[in-house]
């Protein structure tokens, strides 16, 4: 039962990423193994024969694929997925493809681990603001649902209290404004930094949750700005190794 995470795969985009030529590792995996996306899952959409080819190569992939919401999913179709509960918080399952599931906004699950009878403590919050809207189209290409909405940010808050504000992992689509001159390219920074919503709450979560790693994708990058943070794009990591390195450091 090993838990792995890896960054954005935009619909078919960057799945190959995933691939057994890109990826050897997966064949090893069963279907009690977890692969995370960090958000910009990106299927369906248009509901096109692409992206039906790719979701049924991802539904058969020996593990079960987990993901986080981006800014870059097609909201209207989340809206319509049946919300049912598993590891103890709220997900949504594609009734066609039953090993593809979105972890949804605000939730704390305890997904089983490597260890015998051991669970990971997951705390998940997707989202994140597209920086490209201006060139997108309302209702096809942009949602404004890609921040969360109050109640998405009450709900959140409510489930971390009741896990005493303790979890092992987060797992996010973007990350709290501190981290943004870390993981930003030079040219966004050179424009200066946007805040919004979402990653200045993250910022008031940072100091209040105790956890021991934070991932997130979004930025495009593989890097870990401190021992306790790391952003991924291409990487495919696995959880129980990178908290051993956390541990170490």
């Amino acid at each position: 039962m090993a838990i792995w995470v890896t960054g954005d795969i935009h619909g078919s985009i960057d799945i190959a990423k995933l691939s057994y030529r890109r990826w050897p590792e997966g064949r090893l995996l069963t279907r009690d193994d977890f692969v995370i996306v960090a958000g910009d899952f990106g299927m369906p959409w248009s509901g096109s024969n692409d992206e039906l080819y790719w979701l049924n190569w991802l539904n058969n992939r020996p593990w079960t694929t987990l993901y986080v919401d981006g800014n870059h999913e097609c909201y209207p179709y989340l809206e319509d997925l049946p919300v049912t509960e598993r590891w103890g918080g709220k997900v949504q399952v594609y009734p066609e493809y039953p090993n593809i599931i979105r972890l949804m906004r605000g939730q704390v699950f305890d997904l089983p681990a490597e260890a015998a009878s051991a669970t990971r403590r997951v705390f998940t919050m997707g989202g994140a603001d597209s920086h490209d809207k201006e060139w997108r189209t309302p209702g096809w290409s942009w949602f404004p649902e890609e921040l969360p909405s109050w109640d998405e940010y009450a709900e959140a808050e409510r489930n971390l209290a009741a896990a005493d504000w303790q979890v092992d992992l987060v797992i996010s689509h973007c990350c709290a404004t501190r981290w943004l001159p870390a993981v930003l390219p030079a040219d966004s920074l050179a424009e200066g930094i946007t805040t919004d919503a979402l990653t200045t709450w993250f910022d008031d979560i940072e100091d209040r949750l105790s956890f021991r790693m934070w991932l997130f994708g979004h930025y495009h990058t593989d890097l870990m700005p401190d021992a306790h943070h790391r952003a991924l794009y291409r990487d495919i990591v696995a959880v129980d190794e990178l908290l051993a390195e956390g541990e170490r450091a």
